[in-house]
C-alpha cells in the first residue's frame, strides 16, 4: 500500500482550524438549504403512519446503510449492495426514487483489481457536495466509502471518490484518507460526511475504528485542491449521554450524521446496543436519534441528548438497523420541521451465538435486509 506521501495533517480539530473561524460560515452555508435558527426542542415524537418501504431488493440480493439525499421530487439513495444473486461480494450501488417510486437502482462503485486498497469490498457510502479540484477537473460530489481487500470483516479503510454530477461516474482518489494497518482487525470505516462551509471543499469526516475496542472519531479533510488534500488529527468522539437499548451508557459506532438547519447541532442516527443473542447476533436491535452542539463535537467533548429510539415497538422489525439521515447535498437535515431516517431491516431466528446450529436458522439474515423510512417530528417547547 503506497504511504500518505500526499497528505499533511494539520492542527487539531478546534484549535487548529479555529472553532469561531468553522462555526462562524456555517450560518450562512446553510442558507441556501432554508436555515432558520432552530428553537429549543423536546425529543422527536415518530409519526408511525409515516413507516414506509423504501427499496427492497430482488431475493438474493441485500441493501443496507444508506447515504440519502433528497432533491426536490428526487429522493438519491447510495447503499452498500451486492451486484450478483447470493454473492457477497460489497459494491455501491444509487437507487433514485421520483415522487416515492423506485426509477432506477445500479452499481456506481465497485471494487479496483488487486492489489488495490479498496479490490475486495466498497461499502459504506456517504455523499455530500462541495468545490474539489483533482486531476485539473473541478467535481461537485464527494463520496466516502469503506474499502477492504480481504473476504472478511477486516482491514477496513475510508476513501473518497469524486463526480461531476451524482449519477457518476465516480473517480477515485487512490490512496485510502484514513489507514488501517493492522490486516486481522476491522479497521476504519462506516464514514460520514458533511460540508463545513457551504460550497468549498472542506469536510466534516467522521467514523468508526475498531481495533482492541469500538470508537467513533471525526477530522477536517480538506479537499480543495485534492492533490495537496490535507487531514486534521482526529478527535476522539464523546458518547456521554448515549444510551442503549437496554437503557444503559452506549458507544458510538454505525452512525450517520447530519447538521441541523441553523448549522449549530450535530445530529446522528446510531446503531444501539448490546446486540441480541440470536440470528443475527452482529447487527443491533434498534436506532437511536441524538443531537450534540458542532462546537462540543468538534472539541471531542459534550453531553449527547437523545432525541428518539427507532425499534421493534414502533416499526415491528426485530433488527433495525445501519441506518441514514435523510439530508441535504451539504449535509443538513432535509426536513426543517423535524428528522427522516431511512433504516435497514431484518428478519431474526436460531441459532443463538452460544449454539450456532445454522441447520435452525428460519431467517435467510443478509438476504432480508431492506430500507424502510420512518418520520419524526421536533416538537417546541412552551
Amino acid at each position: 500500500m503506497a504511504p500518505f506521501r500526499t497528505i499533511r495533517r494539520v492542527g487539531m480539530l478546534a484549535a487548529a482550524l479555529g472553532v469561531g473561524a468553522l462555526l462562524a460560515p456555517l450560518g450562512t452555508a446553510a442558507a441556501p438549504d432554508g436555515a432558520s435558527p432552530r428553537p429549543d426542542r423536546d425529543p422527536v415524537t415518530w409519526d408511525p403512519a409515516s413507516l414506509a418501504a423504501v427499496y427492497q431488493p430482488a431475493p438474493g440480493f441485500y441493501t443496507y446503510a444508506p447515504s440519502v439525499v433528497r432533491d426536490g421530487d428526487t429522493e438519491w439513495i447510495w447503499s452498500c449492495h451486492n451486484d450478483q444473486s447470493r454473492v457477497i461480494e460489497d459494491h455501491i450501488y444509487l437507487t433514485k426514487r421520483v415522487d416515492g417510486v423506485v426509477t432506477e437502482t445500479r452499481s456506481v462503485l465497485h471494487a479496483a483489481p488487486a492489489p488495490a486498497w479498496d479490490s475486495f469490498h466498497t461499502c459504506d457510502p456517504s455523499v455530500v457536495a462541495g468545490r474539489f479540484q483533482y486531476g485539473g477537473t473541478r467535481y461537485s460530489y464527494a463520496m466516502f466509502y469503506l474499502g477492504n481487500d480481504v473476504d472478511a470483516s477486516a482491514h477496513n479503510q475510508v476513501g473518497v471518490a469524486f463526480a461531476t454530477h451524482p449519477d457518476g461516474p465516480w473517480v477515485k482518489y487512490p490512496e485510502p484518507i484514513v489507514t488501517s494497518e493492522r490486516t486481522d482487525q476491522w479497521g476504519a470505516g462506516q464514514p460520514t460526511a458533511v460540508a463545513l462551509t457551504g460550497n468549498s471543499g472542506r469536510v466534516l469526516l467522521a467514523y468508526t475504528r475498531g481495533d482492541t475496542s469500538t470508537r467513533a472519531y471525526a477530522s477536517v479533510v480538506d479537499l480543495t485542491h485534492v492533490e495537496r488534500l490535507r487531514v486534521s488529527p482526529p478527535v476522539l468522539l464523546p458518547t456521554d449521554g448515549l444510551t442503549g437499548a437496554d437503557g444503559a451508557p452506549d458507544y458510538l459506532n454505525g452512525f450517520d450524521l447530519a447538521l441541523d438547519r441553523a448549522g449549530q447541532d450535530v445530529v446522528v442516527v446510531r446503531e444501539q446496543h448490546p446486540y441480541p443473542t440470536d440470528n443475527p447476533w452482529w447487527i443491533g436491535p434498534s436506532v437511536q436519534v441524538a443531537r450534540l452542539s458542532l462546537k462540543d463535537l468538534l472539541a471531542g467533548t459534550g453531553t449527547w441528548q437523545p432525541l428518539g429510539d427507532l425499534d421493534r415497538a414502533l416499526t415491528g422489525f426485530t433488527r433495525n438497523h445501519n441506518a441514514g439521515l435523510v439530508r441535504t447535498w451539504h449535509g443538513r437535515l432535509a426536513d426543517a420541521r423535524g428528522v427522516e431516517v431511512v433504516f435497514t431491516s431484518s428478519c431474526s431466528s436460531l441459532p443463538t451465538i452460544d449454539d450456532p446450529d445454522w441447520s435452525q436458522a428460519t431467517c435467510d439474515t443478509l438476504y432480508s435486509y431492506d430500507l424502510w423510512s420512518i418520520t419524526g417530528r421536533w416538537a417546541a417547547r412552551g
